[in-house]
């Protein structure tokens, strides 16, 4: 039977050009700076999440830091935390 309360019927396939194996060429070295695509790489895509943009910002700031990606995770929480402020 369909779920038809899930949103995974809108996530992009393997050989949809959203995907990412179509959108990003890893680089051929196995250097550190190239590590965390590596990794992206093997993570499925998820669901479209409804949740809020603040819920949606922290998960992502957490995501940037678990892959390496710590300046960025740091401007994201900055930024956001500066545009609340203004």
């Amino acid at each position: 039977m369909e779920n038809l309360d899930s949103n995974t019927a809108n996530v992009p396939s393997n050989s949809d050009s959203l995907s990412l194996n179509n959108a990003i060429n890893p680089p051929q070295s196995n250097s550190n700076s190239d590590c965390w695509l590596r990794e992206f790489i093997k993570i499925n895509q998820c669901p479209q999440r409804e949740d809020a943009l603040e819920n949606q910002l922290n998960d992502l700031s957490l995501v940037a830091e678990k892959l390496g990606l710590v300046h960025a995770s740091h401007f994201i929480k900055n930024y956001y935390k500066f545009k609340i402020e203004k």
